[in-house]
């Protein structure tokens, strides 16, 4: 299990079935934090995967787990695109050429 301080690239949960293929498939709930993947029993329903895979996630601290995912791969360059944003005037929410300094916008659409 990950700790809360670790920063994982991702992590993910759902509910999957023995197989596609078959009409009363048996139903496994997942868990993936970085690279490594946990795993509940198998059980008939997807009613009761679910369940087991809530108490799963609880276990290991899913909710607690800090991932780039969250934040963004790049958060800094979020940061400053919105501050350039803001310092513009703009209010439609175009961010073409905010990194011109003193420089105008084409109209030109080609």
């Amino acid at each position: 299990m990950e700790t809360s301080s670790t920063k994982v690239a991702s992590k993910w949960y759902d509910v999957l079935p023995s197989a596609y293929n078959v009409p009363n498939p048996s139903y496994v709930g997942c868990v993936g934090i970085g690279g490594k993947n946990y795993w509940t029993d198998y059980y008939k329903t997807k009613e009761e995967a679910w369940s087991k895979l809530e108490e799963l996630k609880l276990d290991l601290g899913y909710m607690l787990i800090k991932t780039k995912q969250d934040e963004g791969y790049f958060p800094e360059r979020a940061k400053l695109i919105k501050e350039k944003y803001d310092a513009s005037g703009r209010t439609n929410g175009l961010y073409s050429g905010l990194n011109m300094n003193n420089g105008t916008l084409s109209n030109n659409a080609t």
